[in-house]
């Protein structure tokens, strides 16, 4: 046998060494004071979701309680600078005590994080501001998030200036956040001590001539050299001010400008007469912009009467189905916004103020509404009531079907809303309204009456999943 053809030894592969594992130090500020109690709650299911996990904050120096002294605040933070810079650590993860958070929000920030391009990630966090003196020596306070923006005022001046409207569960860049709950990667910190000294968080003065926070000064170092500074909308928080501080109460407290375009709101609805009266009375309260048109069975007067009596445009309807019955309400109108909304819902003051300011501050042709009630559509990911923008509609479709095509026939019952929001989605024109509620009074949610409508739902579930499915497989 020629010697090139002999069996040759299978040659020994070298392994290479193991990628050393990610570390991440916790560190928080605290007092003789004590802790609130539900900071402590969180932290040990931070790190018990972590154990289970990779183990991020499963070494040595992982946490790195700092004690608020005599010097105060911004001498505890830099005292915590200095102790991440003497270990082996990657990224110092601030988390002040009067915080709530989920078991996962590390592993969220860390998804997003990168040494280079987001080395400082924010949560989503909100203070209580100061809006204005009430007359008795105290003041009228507002949840404001911890997102600040770079503006000049009409002198040219930049200031920080709090930004109040921001996409849902998103990653936005800053001019400056918080350090309730932020990731920082270690070279944030060895730049910043090569350029300026071991000063993190030492207080600079603003352009009135006050001094900034230790954290926005912080933050006022990073942009000084090009560092960017990120907050992650999709990693919520609570903030203890005296009371609870959320993203709920947010949006519950802010005051988008009024909603200026008419809106055509499709009711899809069958057999459901009693429902005409109290779904009106909610809509009327809430807008004089909306016109409601309700898409009834075709052989059932009584709903047609119930709908026409309570104020709304009847359309008869020879299909039953949801979708069909969305599209032959859609080729009925000609308002610039389509509502697609179901028969059991209640509207609250201001939903169409959001959900506008939202599409134009956010450039949104598809905005989603809060229903007070589905798990996916309180955290931003989904909603089954949506805003719909008609050119949007008549230009490419608000699912896959083409232009002009409101929602596809294919569907029973559900999964009607999942094409119109992932397909939004991969457009880039999707936007969440939280602020925004109409109220879904399902029975699923212990509201409502559970009737035979309801069942068609999860009668047909795996048939339109299949559909769905086999249509986003193909729309990739």
């Amino acid at each position: 046998m020629p010697k090139s053809q002999a069996p040759r030894k299978p040659r020994k592969v070298k392994e290479l060494p193991a990628a050393p594992k990610l570390k991440v130090t916790v560190s928080y500020v605290h007092s003789d004071a004590g802790r609130v109690t539900a900071f402590e709650e969180c932290y040990v299911d931070l790190v018990g979701f972590d154990a289970r996990r990779h183990g991020f904050m499963q070494h040595e120096g992982s946490r790195l309680p700092i004690r608020c002294g005599t010097d105060g605040l911004v001498a505890a933070r830099n005292s915590a600078a200095v102790q991440l810079l003497a270990s082996d650590s990657d990224y110092l993860l601030w988390i002040d005590t009067d915080m709530g958070f989920a078991p996962d929000a590390l592993y969220r920030l860390l998804q997003v994080a990168h040494p280079v391009d987001r080395p400082i990630v924010g949560g989503l966090c909100f203070m209580d501001r100061h809006v204005h003196e009430d007359g008795m020596h105290g003041f009228r306070t507002r949840p404001s998030p911890t997102i600040f923006a770079a503006r000049l005022d009409d002198d040219g001046v930049p200031r920080t200036a709090v930004v109040p409207m921001y996409p849902v569960n998103a990653v936005m860049r800053v001019a400056a956040t918080g350090s309730a709950f932020i990731l920082i990667h270690r070279s944030v910190f060895e730049k910043m001590s090569v350029a300026f000294g071991p000063t993190w968080y030492e207080r600079v003065m603003g352009p009135e001539g006050t001094l900034l926070g230790e954290d926005v000064s912080f933050c006022m170092r990073a942009l000084e050299l090009d560092i960017p500074v990120h907050v992650h909308t999709g990693v919520r928080t609570t903030h203890y001010k005296s009371r609870w501080l959320s993203e709920i109460d947010h949006w519950r407290n802010y005051n988008p400008p009024p909603a200026t375009d008419e809106v055509a709101v499709i009711i899809p609805t069958h057999r459901r007469p009693q429902n005409a009266e109290p779904l009106m009375r909610s809509l009327r309260a809430s807008t004089g912009l909306a016109t409601a048109y309700a898409v009834v069975d075709a052989d059932d007067p009584e709903a047609a009467e119930a709908w026409s009596v309570a104020g709304a445009e009847v359309i008869a309807s020879a299909d039953v189905e949801f979708a069909k019955k969305a599209n032959l309400g859609y080729a009925k109108t000609s308002q610039p916004w389509a509502f697609l909304v179901g028969d059991d819902v209640k509207f609250h003051p201001g939903w169409l103020d959001h959900a506008q300011h939202v599409a134009s501050s956010l450039e949104a042709s598809v905005v989603g509404t809060n229903d007070l009630g589905n798990p996916r559509v309180m955290s931003g990911e989904h909603a089954t009531h949506l805003l719909i923008r008609r050119s949007y509609v008549d230009e490419v479709g608000a699912g896959w079907d083409g232009p002009g095509v409101l929602c596809h026939e294919g569907y029973r019952h559900w999964f009607v809303d999942d094409e119109l929001v992932v397909a939004a989605k991969q457009r880039g024109v999707w936007q969440m309204a939280l602020g925004s509620v109409v109220e879904h009074l399902h029975p699923l949610w212990g509201k409502g009456v559970k009737d035979d409508v309801y069942d068609i739902g999860p009668d047909n579930m795996e048939a339109d999943r299949l559909v769905f499915e086999a249509r986003l497989a193909a729309n990739r």
